[in-house]
């Protein structure tokens, strides 16, 4: 067993992202922070056009931080950077290596002529990919394996989408209801396992990975900078959890949208009352503090519930 995997997990060593670029001008495209396999390991993207014979050339740098500073440690990955715009198009493979030592990545091959543009605001979305080969003093995010079976940890199988996934049907059925009663149901052939449709073996294995404590919170599986991504790929993983009465994904998700959720009132609002996550209304709801503010804020209201718009009224007479 390697260094970097325990008993029972095994560490993504594989990760994808979107990420955008946007500014007002094409030298002014900024890249925002973004998550590879580890919250506490953040990468950011450093732009640098040139304008050369008409054209543009692009040159980038990849810069990485992480909380932990005083840690000693090394990654050797293999990057792939994809550019898939109108007026930009190429892509770069190659290995490289972060370090406590080695803040910035030079990707010295990334020169990409673009026609001229001169649009008022300018947006790049770039496709990365990193696959780790070896690292050394930094734990990458552990997720469970549940490819193989393993003593006390797994008793049944459930397959989706054609693979085979081994759990433990009591953490699954203090999960789900659902769970509970499929399990109850196939009790007399409990070996055989049973079956769940109309999701992929990603979506579950993340579903497992936030049932299975430590309970995998959003900042995990949430993989797009972009709000409106973000948005949808929330309501995606809360639409499976409802399916399957999952009520820890949503305990988790009502608290990291609290904290750290982006969204405008009115999307946020019909998150919360679509999958009922009372922290996340009530949280909305007392930045509503006056009737003027109210009326400013119809239209983002127009199209929530009459019991939502109740909660509103009630909080908005109780302020006063």
């Amino acid at each position: 067993m390697s260094s970097t995997e325990s008993p029972g997990t095994q560490v993504e060593l594989y990760d994808c992202r979107d990420v955008i670029g946007s500014g007002s001008s094409i030298h002014s495209i900024k890249f925002s922070e973004f998550h590879m396999f580890d919250a506490n390991w953040k990468l950011k993207f450093c732009a640098d056009w040139v304008d050369y014979l008409n054209t543009y050339v692009v040159s980038l740098r990849l810069r990485h931080r992480r909380n932990s500073v005083d840690d000693i440690w090394s990654l050797d990955t293999s990057v792939k950077i994809e550019f898939d715009e109108e007026w930009l198009k190429g892509g770069v493979l190659f290995d490289t290596n972060f370090s406590h030592r080695k803040r910035e990545v030079e990707i010295t091959t990334m020169d990409i002529a673009v026609e001229k543009v001169k649009e008022p605001n300018m947006q790049v979305c770039m496709k990365i990919i990193m696959q780790v080969k070896s690292a050394a003093g930094i734990q990458l995010r552990n997720f469970l394996d549940f490819s193989r079976p393993l003593p006390i940890f797994s008793d049944t199988i459930v397959r989706v989408d054609g693979m085979q996934f081994h759990v433990n049907r009591m953490i699954l059925s203090m999960a789900s209801p659902i769970f509970l009663q499929t399990f109850m149901d196939s009790q007399d052939d409990e070996n055989s396992g049973v079956e769940i449709c109309n999701v992929s073996s990603h979506d579950f294995r993340r579903i497992l990975n936030a049932i299975y404590p430590p309970h995998m919170p959003p900042k995990q599986w949430i993989k797009e900078n972009d709000v409106k991504k973000q948005l949808d790929h929330i309501y995606h993983f809360l639409q499976i959890a409802k399916a399957l009465q999952i009520s820890i994904v949503f305990e988790v998700a009502d608290k990291w949208l609290v904290k750290y959720g982006r969204f405008k009132l009115e999307d946020s609002l019909l998150l919360a009352q679509t999958f009922g996550l009372r922290e996340l209304m009530g949280s909305k709801l007392s930045k509503i503090e006056s009737i003027d503010e109210l009326r400013k804020r119809r239209g983002e209201i127009s199209s929530l519930s009459h019991k939502t718009k109740s909660l509103i009224l009630d909080h908005i007479l109780f302020s006063l």
